[in-house]
């Protein structure tokens, strides 16, 4: 479903203006869901006076040193992986699919044998659920379920996620670049 996105920012005079108002036209579509970059700042503290348009696209998994990224991700329901298949076979393409986003991740073979999704970036994600159910995967092997109106504090950990039932999952994000703390 596309996503209205209202820009604001300030005309000559000071005052505030919307800048552009319509569906987000930066979706990308896989088999899995798709993804809408809503907006994006490369700098900390963030600027107010870019007149383009911010979204990253194509998508980019993890922030800009010192940035942000604000998107709506959309889950389907029923995304199975064979049995069959080698688990070299799904590092091969996991490592494909981190790297056409431009991350920084590299999947391992014990990340892909714990689920394909199994990822981390070094960004502390705010992460609201708007519909659906979804089992949040952390590498201790905990797993919670969230629902519409659950709020996850995801701070730079591994983790992955599968979705529950017939109904596709619907998430606001949005991760600001931080550093993994060493322990």
């Amino acid at each position: 479903m596309p996503i209205r996105r209202v820009v604001t920012g300030l005309n000559e005079a000071g005052r505030a203006r919307v800048i552009s108002d319509g569906p987000c036209p930066h979706v990308t579509i896989s088999p899995a869901g798709e993804v809408t970059e809503l907006w994006s700042s490369s700098e900390s503290p963030a600027t107010y006076d870019f007149e383009g348009d911010r979204a990253i696209f194509p998508m980019k998994h993890d922030p800009y040193p010192n940035g942000t990224i604000c998107r709506v991700l959309e889950l389907k329901p029923g995304t199975v992986i064979p049995d069959d298949v080698p688990a070299e076979t799904l590092l091969e393409i996991a490592k494909g699919l981190f790297r056409n986003m431009q991350s920084d991740f590299e999947p391992t073979l014990e990340s892909v044998k714990r689920t394909p999704s199994f990822h981390k970036t070094d960004s502390l994600d705010y992460l609201v659920m708007l519909s659906g159910r979804l089992t949040m995967l952390m590498d201790d092997d905990d797993e919670v379920t969230l629902e519409a109106g659950d709020v996850v504090v995801q701070q730079g950990v591994m983790h992955g996620w599968r979705v529950e039932g017939d109904e596709p999952v619907r998430l606001f994000a949005v991760l600001v670049d931080g550093e993994t703390a060493q322990r």
